[in-house]
């Protein structure tokens, strides 16, 4: 499950700067690296029932000055247990104190080819290529703990020596219930058989899947002498000796390592990747096939080197269909976000551009509806930073509608060269969870994982484009680069993104 961000259907952001129209005839040819950048996210939380919304780091969700039950919800069945063992609630678990710094970069390389059909008409297709990255900083010290790593040899022979009181008891039930079945000390002993075995199966429990236990001397650690010691008094009474005198307790803190492992070893209930920074291999994503008519048009004069003085202007629209043809997050990495979705989008756009004779003005919007698709996810609330792997299911996942608006006004030195603004704004509705086919067997509810999935981001940028198509000099190209940064969002995960972006793009014709 990936807790750190959720982003723009992949491909939208790839979208150029010239007249999504080509000639009859020809095609065109586009190539455009994007490089985006963040360590931050427009985040939301609640303090005090207090909506906060701010930005925060990225590694938020796995920073914690008393590292317990809300990153690691695992630690809950331990507390279960221990509360079982004593008999009374306990103290929250506290291993130690955790920080983290995460720094998200992702390469991708969109291709896209269009051809135009008909005076009117370009169809084309876009496979972007994705490189992605996390910079992974963990720290994490033991200050005020009351938990330690699991006496684990010494509570092996402890758990054998309660069984072996446990037998003995038995025996002893047997015998005086045999003499007296109803007097006092058949019930006493036999309503100690229930309780010791209660207490054993607890602590069994609470040794052998954490990697965790109270700290010799902490609040826990004390109860827990206290409540063997009462039963050892109670075996005494009923004539067994074979009771063990004393608990084993933690006595060593984690170090940092240990900590990282509770996250990576399955026996610890989480499995999941190593808190250490990751790089993918180069994925495909969701490739995009697409076509856009022109509805209107006013001719530029192309006699000359230089454009007529008039007002020229184009406005059209598109269709898109985006397959899911990338790979989602895996629900063992908490910080990737995948390759694409995995899922259809069905998108319209409207788009336009006017311009003079040294500055023009382009822009676009886009409507994307997402269809549903089965993933599998740890279903959990957003800011439990390592989930069990227990809450793993097979959920539909249907994401939330989406619009982009996109101005991009020009001005050009010359007939070649030109600058350029680049504004967007992206907002997408929650996305929503259901039980999938075979799911629905952890007993969450998947309603969790619709949180913090509604987004804004409004980005502004801007750079230099060249282009040969203004002119009647050189070859038929366009380029550009660009520099965008997300300055306001919202959505609790909505990443404060950098983008630096490349584009060439090369004209050929086909039949004309």
């Amino acid at each position: 499950m990936a807790l750190i961000a959720v982003g723009i259907p992949p491909g939208i952001e790839a979208q150029g700067i010239g007249n999504p129209l080509v000639p009859v005839g020809r095609f065109r040819l586009e190539i455009n690296p994007i490089f985006n950048f963040a360590d931050y996210r427009f985040g939301e939380r609640l303090e005090g029932g207090t909506l906060v919304q701010e930005e925060e780091a990225l590694g938020f969700d796995f920073v914690d000055a008393a590292v317990g039950t809300r990153m690691f919800p695992t630690l809950e069945a331990l507390e279960a247990s221990l509360a079982t063992a004593i008999g009374a609630p306990v103290t929250p678990s506290v291993i130690g104190v955790a920080g983290m710094v995460i720094t998200e970069n992702t390469v991708w390389v969109p291709i896209r080819l269009d051809v135009g059909v008909l005076e009117w008409l370009t169809v084309g297709g876009l496979v972007p290529l994705s490189q992605r990255g996390k910079e992974v900083a963990a720290s994490f010290g033991d200050a005020g703990a009351n938990m330690g790593l699991t006496p684990s040899g010494l509570a092996g022979d402890f758990l054998g020596a309660l069984q072996v009181a446990q037998l003995d008891l038995t025996g002893r039930v047997q015998a005086l219930c045999s003499a007296g079945p109803t007097s006092p000390e058949c019930t006493a002993a036999s309503d100690l058989v229930t309780e010791s075995q209660e207490f054993q199966d607890a602590l069994r429990d609470a040794y052998s899947s954490h990697g965790v236990f109270p700290l010799d001397g902490s609040q826990t650690g004390v109860a827990l002498q206290s409540r063997l010691a009462a039963l050892l008094a109670a075996h005494q009474s009923a004539g067994v000796t074979s009771f063990p005198i004393g608990i084993p307790l933690a006595t060593a803190t984690l170090s940092q390592d240990d900590y990282k492992g509770l996250v990576t070893t399955p026996g610890y209930g989480v499995g999941g990747f190593p808190l250490e920074t990751w790089n993918s291999r180069w994925r495909l994503g969701d490739v995009e096939l697409y076509a856009n008519a022109r509805l209107l048009e006013s001719e530029r004069s192309r006699d000359g080197a230089e454009p007529a003085p008039r007002i020229a202007y184009i406005f059209g629209a598109g269709a898109l269909v985006r397959l899911g043809t990338g790979q989602t997050d895996h629900p063992d990495n908490f910080f990737d976000r995948g390759s694409g979705d995995g899922q259809t989008d069905i998108e319209m756009s409207v788009f336009g551009s006017v311009s003079g004779s040294r500055w023009g003005m382009r822009g676009d919007v886009r409507y994307g509806i997402q269809t549903s698709t089965l993933v599998l996810r740890r279903v959990a609330v957003p800011d439990q930073a390592f989930p069990g792997a227990s809450t793993r299911d097979v959920v539909r996942w249907t994401p939330g509608s989406y619009m982009r608006i996109w101005v991009a006004p020009q001005f050009y030195i010359n007939d070649e060269l030109g600058l350029t603004l680049d504004v967007r704004r992206y907002s997408k509705g929650s996305d929503t969870y259901e039980p999938g086919p075979g799911g629905g067997t952890t007993g969450l509810d998947p309603n969790d994982l619709e949180l913090e999935t509604a987004q804004t981001a409004l980005e502004v940028g801007g750079g230099v484009v060249y282009t040969t198509l203004r002119g009647v000099r050189g070859s038929p190209l366009e380029a550009w680069f660009i520099y965008r940064r997300a300055v306001s969002g919202s959505g609790g995960r909505t990443p404060k993104i950098s983008h630096l972006e490349f584009g060439l793009r090369l004209f050929g014709g086909l039949w004309n």
